[in-house]
């Protein structure tokens, strides 16, 4: 797995292939097929560090959660898949078993954390009863794939920018 997200940060997704990932791991393509029936298969297990991503403490207050998890977003965006990863996404969809295993594996389950976290938050009496919630994880997710796009590169504050600008909106 270590193999395939190597290549996938170096090469983009059309580099992780079985024969790449046994030559880059020492391993014989064998021995990968006997855990990964395919390409897909591989790419979801190699993509699965978003399980083992910690929680935000209970105690932060909610923009200091949600802050919290933009930075585990960013940082497997950034260092664990790699941009170009990201960037394969957006062409259309060339990789489906990719683009599949990236949405299945990464983006929903962050995602997902995100949503729960902000709808706490609304359950709490943080956030307005009326945020809508999804559009807002979209928003925020949205602001460093455009700020990568447009400038190849995100601030170290981008978070912090991000929830500066939409927090009035969402706040009590």
């Amino acid at each position: 797995m270590e193999a395939a997200l190597r290549l996938l940060r170096e090469r983009g997704p059309q580099g992780v292939t079985m024969e790449a990932v046994a030559q880059h791991s020492g391993s014989a393509k064998t021995t990968i097929y006997r855990r990964y029936r395919n390409r897909y298969e591989l790419l979801l297990a190699s993509l699965a560090f978003v399980e083992g991503m910690p929680e935000p403490d209970p105690g932060l207050s909610q923009r200091e959660r949600i802050a919290f998890l933009l930075g585990q977003f960013r940082y497997g965006l950034e260092e664990v898949v790699g941009l170009r990863a990201v960037g394969a996404l957006l062409p259309g969809d060339d990789d489906p078993e990719f683009t599949r295993a990236f949405r299945e594996g990464v983006l929903a389950p962050r995602f997902e954390v995100l949503l729960t976290t902000l709808r706490e938050g609304v359950v709490a009496g943080e956030l307005r009863e009326d945020a809508d919630c999804p559009m807002v994880v979209n928003m925020l997710a949205g602001s460093f794939l455009a700020r990568f796009a447009v400038e190849g590169t995100v601030p170290a504050d981008w978070a912090d920018t991000a929830l500066d600008s939409i927090w009035p909106a969402i706040c009590r």
